[in-house]
Order: C-alpha cells, then structure tokens, then sequence
C-alpha cells in the first residue's frame, strides 16, 4: 500500500469535509437569520396589539377627555394652581403613552405607517391640545429641548401622511 496515495485520499476527504462543514454553517446561518426576522416580526406585532388595545380601552378615551379639559382650564388659568398638582401629573402621563408610540414608530420598533394609520387624527388633534402644556413645562423647567419631542414628531409625520393621502384623492 502506498503511504502517497492514501494521504492523497485523505486530503481529498479532508477538503470535500471543509467544504461540507462551510456549507452546512452557510446553511445554518440563514435558517437562524430567517428565525431571528421571525422573532422580530411577532415582537413587533405584540407591541403593535398591546397598543391598539391600550388605545381603545374605554379608560384611554377617560383619560384623553380629561387631558383635553385640564389643559384648557388651566391654560385660560395662566397655569395657576396646576403644576405639581394631580392633574399636572395626570396629563405628563397621558402624554407620554404619545411619546412612547413616537419612540417605537422612530427606532423602527413598530412602523411609522402603521401607527399612523391606525391613529390618524388622535395623534393630532391630542398633540395640538398637549403643546401649550408642553411650552409651558418645557419654560417652567428651563429646557431647551422638548421632553415630549417624539410625541410631537409622531403627530407631525402622521399630519404629512393624512395630508399626502387628502391631496391623492383629489
């Protein structure tokens, strides 16, 4: 028997063995990708439903109402008897159920068109009530950024897409 050959045959086996082993990792990497996409699109629509029930709870259209008559009785207040008080706290909280959809809609945890869809004017109308009390807290506590920046993002993106679907209709 000659040692040549069947280091020959070995190294052949070797090879086909590399290769085999390269494309079963190859193989295996984008099963995992397809599983990891999976994984975020069944994340993504859990958020997408955890908000879509928190938004028509009946207690949202509660706490929406009282957001809206707060702000405009202490607004016609000059914000007197309001800040640190109850509903001041109330309103922040309100809020910023906005901002967090703002902030997922933004690092693309749940999509843009979809939040702004299913929202539409909510969005809008409830950040155009919100802003004198966000002016009024961003002054109170001297920022220079506005705390509730992505729920006043949210609003704006959602306006520019109802707008570009009232002017296509026509």
């Amino acid at each position: 028997m000659d040692f040549a050959l069947v280091i020959s045959y070995l190294s052949a086996f070797s090879s086909i063995a590399v290769i085999l082993g390269a494309i079963f990792v190859v193989f295996q990497l984008r099963q995992n990708s397809k599983l990891i996409e999976l994984s975020i699109r069944e994340n993504r629509s859990s958020i997408a439903f955890a908000l879509l029930e928190r938004i028509t709870d009946e207690n949202f259209a509660l706490r929406r109402k009282k957001m809206h008559d707060t702000i405009r009785k202490y607004k016609e207040m000059n914000w007197e008897g309001f800040d640190d008080s109850l509903e001041d706290f109330e309103a922040r909280n309100f809020a910023y159920i906005y901002e967090l959809i703002g902030q997922f809609a933004r690092e693309n945890i749940t999509d843009l068109s979809t939040v702004a869809s299913a929202l539409q004017y909510l969005v809008v109308t409830d950040w155009n009530a919100f802003r004198p009390l966000s002016e009024h807290l961003m002054s109170r506590f001297n920022l220079k950024v506005n705390p509730w920046g992505s729920f006043e993002w949210l609003a704006d993106e959602t306006m520019k897409r109802m707008n570009t679907r009232e002017r296509t209709k026509t």
